[in-house]
């Protein structure tokens, strides 16, 4: 089997591997590429003047970039020789006329992958105004329903608290953002809810939309022939979710994230669940 010699390096500590070819592109050339982005994306936000609280803003920046260079697009004359002298080659930042060649190369994503991520960024923007929230989702892995509990009464995000109780134990709860936004002024009167509620909310409607399926299937099969790119793409991703699936009784945060667009929460107690899809389903508490 074909080995290739590898150089690691650690401040003034520098060692060399011996790997297969295998290895080399399993683990290590994998490795090197995500820690050369990580070093562009420090880089270049440091040169744009990004700071850490603007960092969700250059992240969609950052895939904008990304999936441009990805598409089948090339702009010419990016430089220009500045002297035939020296032929000394600058940036062109507008001294030159500059061309977009449709087609010039083969595109590394599907073109129609590109729009639906186009028209996502755009949707979740329109979320972040209409729901008065500037991060769409962080922290998934410890927090997986960040900003996808909304307020039916103001219309805002709700936060995650911690309550502690006498015994020390902490409870984790969530609350309307504009319930006490200004301190010691009680804003928004919707009630609060348990975050072992919110789980059994989304289990119990994803359950109901698989038990749906067959009523579901119709509509899915009719957007999967629309116009519309980004429900052509949720229609077909629901159908090939639910096909073989079984009903669930813990968090799958992959899924989750993949299929919820937010749980709206009534002060009547109403729970209203809405899937990616469009799909909503009812819930009324006790």
């Amino acid at each position: 089997m074909a080995k290739r010699k590898i150089r690691i390096r650690s401040g003034e500590l520098e060692a060399w591997l011996e790997v297969t070819e295998e290895e080399y592109q399993k683990y290590y050339r994998p490795w090197w590429q995500q820690k050369k982005r990580e070093q562009r994306n420090r880089e270049a936000m440091g040169e744009q003047g990004y700071k850490e609280e603007s960092y969700e803003e250059w992240k969609e920046n950052d895939m904008r970039t990304e999936l441009f260079s990805e598409s089948m697009e090339e702009l010419l004359q990016k430089s220009y020789t500045a002297g035939f002298l020296t032929k000394k080659r600058v940036m062109n930042e507008g001294e030159i006329q500059q061309f977009y060649i449709e087609d010039d190369h083969e595109a590394i994503i599907e073109p129609w992958i590109w729009e639906c991520v186009q028209l996502e960024m755009e949707r979740r923007k329109r979320y972040l105004e209409e729901y008065g929230t500037n991060s769409f989702s962080h922290n998934t892995e410890q927090n997986p329903f960040a900003a996808k509990i909304i307020c039916g009464e103001c219309g805002k995000v709700f936060h995650r608290k911690g309550w502690q109780s006498s015994t020390g134990k902490t409870r984790r709860i969530w609350q309307c953002s504009e319930r006490y936004k200004v301190k010691g002024v009680l804003g928004c009167s919707n009630r609060h809810i348990d975050e072992d509620t919110v789980r059994k909310i989304y289990f119990m409607a994803w359950n109901k939309l698989l038990e749906c399926r067959d009523a579901l299937l119709p509509e899915w099969e009719e957007k999967a022939q629309g116009a519309d790119l980004l429900a052509r793409f949720r229609a077909v991703d629901f159908m090939e979710l639910t096909e073989h699936a079984q009903p669930i009784q813990e968090l799958d945060a992959d899924l989750m994230l993949r299929t919820l667009d937010h749980i709206k929460v009534y002060e009547s107690g109403v729970m209203v669940t809405v899937f990616l899809d469009g799909t909503e389903i009812e819930y009324k508490a006790e």
